[in-house]
């Protein structure tokens, strides 16, 4: 029956190509889940009188309902496949790394391809070395970024890309619906995903859980890519815990009501931190265990990472021998954690990130591309 949808939307969608005149831009989101982070970007377009907005997505439970936007559902298969190949546009938007590296390629009849950011964290470590390679136009969140992408640019002589610092449009998207104020103590664990097995959610998770729950409720958050690397041993996490009434498990990430509640992060790797700390100034611990590494020659742009230098300088960093004693190191840090609003705001500034108004300028930017790029 999805497949039948499929086909339907996709054929519906050649007739809406055919009759309207006005210039498109199209978004494609993988899931609901990374939708999230080209709202604000598809709100600001579908505002434009001048543009019409397409969206299409792989998820049969990706609903919108943006006024002047025309969704399609194309699944993960031979509709998707084919929209691809046979794709005609001006602007195609997505936050998809490695475009036309593996599955989805570039159409030759698209004129522009633009990447958003899904994350805070550098771009040399934490992705693949020709992640954003087949790109024309980068929005990225801050200057760190662009530098990286430049240097990258230069250092294995990669196609130039037309890359403007927006900001992170998804911090905006999210102040709109958080609740700092009904925490009840939770402990979120959000293990980040890296590409070996083993990682600290398939090897320590279980044990990392039954600790904090000695203290508190706990809530797991599993990365996007860890529903499906990790599947068997989330599922074998869930039905551990399924009994006990104080273990919630959130595998939604527009569902941001379980980050409200909490009281501390408990993480490894990646951008979540950031963007928790931002938005709740409450206290991290990072456990040291596995580096995500998915550029082995990462080290020759001699750049630190954004997310290790953050990680340094605002969270509370353990290594994975000390979860033995993870409840009383805990409780410690809760008992003596400080927020410091300058010292934060000092090492974004530093780093030339934008978060007020990104929206805004992504909408600003977006226009001037649609008019200038014939």
């Amino acid at each position: 029956m999805k497949f039948l949808k499929e086909v339907k939307n996709y054929l519906h969608f050649l007739k809406i190509e055919k009759r309207v005149k006005q210039k498109k831009v199209y978004f494609y989101s993988e899931s609901k889940n990374y939708r999230n982070y080209l709202l604000e970007i598809i709100k600001g377009a579908s505002e434009k009188g001048n543009i019409k907005v397409i969206y299409f997505t792989s998820d049969h439970d990706d609903k919108l309902n943006i006024k002047n936007v025309d969704e399609f559902v194309i699944g993960k298969g031979i509709v998707r496949l084919v929209f691809f190949t046979f794709l005609k546009c001006d602007l195609m938007i997505m936050t998809l790394t490695d475009l036309n590296n593996f599955e989805i390629k570039k159409s030759k009849n698209c004129k522009k391809y633009l990447y958003v950011f899904h994350s805070l964290m550098s771009v040399f470590k934490g992705y693949n070395k020709k992640a954003y390679q087949h790109y024309d136009i980068i929005f990225a969140n801050g200057e760190y970024q662009v530098k990286e992408l430049k240097r990258m640019e230069e250092l294995y002589n990669f196609n130039k890309k037309e890359i403007f610092n927006i900001g992170y449009t998804y911090i905006e998207s999210l102040t709109k619906i958080i609740n700092k104020n009904i925490s009840d103590g939770s402990i979120l664990f959000a293990p980040s995903w890296i590409k070996q097995k083993n990682d600290l959610l398939e090897i320590y998770g279980e044990k990392i859980i039954s600790k904090f729950l000695e203290m508190n409720k706990v809530i797991l958050r599993p990365h996007p890519q860890s529903l499906i690397k990790s599947k068997k041993e989330l599922k074998k996490i869930c039905e551990t815990f399924q009994s006990n009434r104080n273990f919630f498990y959130n595998n939604s990430i527009g569902k941001v009501d379980t980050l409200d509640k909490s009281s501390l992060l408990v993480t490894d790797n990646g951008g979540m931190a950031m963007e928790y700390y931002i938005l709740y100034n409450r206290p991290i611990i990072s456990i040291q265990y596995l580096e995500k590494i998915h550029n082995e020659q990462y080290k020759e742009l001699g750049f630190e990472t954004l997310e290790d230098k953050f990680k340094k300088e605002f969270t509370k960093v353990i290594k994975i021998e000390e979860i033995d004693n993870i409840k009383s190191i805990s409780e410690n840090y809760l008992k003596n954690f400080i927020f410091d609003k300058k010292k934060l705001d000092k090492f974004f500034d530093e780093n030339g990130v934008i978060f007020n108004g990104a929206s805004k300028q992504a909408s600003l930017k977006l226009s001037e591309i649609i008019n200038l790029k014939n």
